[in-house]
């Protein structure tokens, strides 16, 4: 047995504060990072995955700072971008600059083999209003998802299908995880509340599904963005989406890979006390429930 910790949505190099679902809190995430390392010397994984959103302000600096806080974590890492992370050209540029030495080959869609396991790793655009996909978004919407993702869309282009199809073909009996920022399936109406705000999945996710059924091999998919822990199944696919680091409930996903299967485990901090500062009373939902939390994936 050997595993992997999944983490999402850290928000690096940034004091703004805010509400989402829960108190979003930037300001606190120096000493998270600080808990963060101590408790995963305790897990001793053999790598992080890093769905997404690491960074929040709009700098070639904050980007590095960002990285320099995942590498104080002490433990190799495979990072990849988000809405917040890919603004706009100039910022996938950084990405590419701050991790280079994190990343497969110089690109922000990459395959890597662990042990046992194949990870492909893709980079969805975004949905303009006239229906073209851009590496970045419309320039009147590009700050407002600060406080808003309303109309905000996103989907993969043509030709990462073409590679993930690639990649699949030429290795058919290798289990194969894709990690993702965006969600391909939305939050089940299990977990919505009226005043929760869903920040969306892949548009075109249906369609990633359809092409996936093809290929029995695929078990699971790791995103974030939804703030959420959910899992949840489509044509024998899991998908394993965990909460944003700087809000309640403050968590992250052990993935313990067997021979046979893969076990999910989620873990809160060992100081409790950074979920109590973010939870607004009520909201205890983007916790998820049990059967979110806990799950395991078999490779036969």
């Amino acid at each position: 047995m050997w595993r992997f910790v999944h983490v999402s949505d850290p928000h690096l190099a940034s004091t703004r504060d805010g509400v989402w679902n829960n108190q979003f809190l930037c300001s606190m995430m120096s000493d998270v990072m600080a808990c963060l390392r101590h408790d995963l010397t305790q897990v001793d994984p053999d790598f992080l995955l890093v769905t997404g959103d690491i960074v929040s302000h709009r700098s070639r600096d904050s980007v590095i700072e960002a990285r320099d806080a995942l590498d104080g974590l002490g433990v190799p890492y495979y990072p990849m971008g988000g809405n917040h992370d890919y603004y706009n050209m100039e910022s996938r540029g950084w990405f590419l600059e701050a991790y280079d030495s994190h990343l497969p080959t110089p690109n922000t869609v990459y395959s890597f083999v662990h042990k046992n396991l194949r990870f492909c790793v893709l980079d969805p655009w975004w949905v303009w209003q006239d229906n073209s996909l851009m590496p970045f978004p419309d320039p009147e919407i590009e700050e407002q998802q600060d406080t808003d993702l309303r109309n905000m869309r996103w989907a993969l282009p043509p030709e990462q299908f073409v590679w993930l199809e690639s990649v699949l073909n030429a290795h058919p009996t290798m289990a194969t995880c894709l990690a993702v920022h965006y969600p391909v399936l939305d939050i089940p109406d299990r977990l919505r509340q009226p005043e929760y705000k869903n920040a969306g999945a892949l548009e075109n996710g249906d369609l990633l599904l359809n092409v996936l059924s093809k290929y029995p091999q695929v078990k699971a998919i790791f995103c974030g963005h939804l703030h959420t822990n959910v899992i949840t199944r489509r044509n024998g696919i899991a998908q394993i989406t965990t909460s944003a680091l700087p809000e309640y409930p403050v968590e992250y996903r052990e993935v313990r890979v067997y021979e046979d299967r893969m076990e999910i485990h989620t873990h809160g901090l060992s100081d409790p006390a950074f979920a109590a500062r973010s939870l607004i009373p009520g909201r205890e939902y983007t916790r998820g429930e049990e059967e979110d939390r806990t799950t395991v994936i078999p490779f036969a």
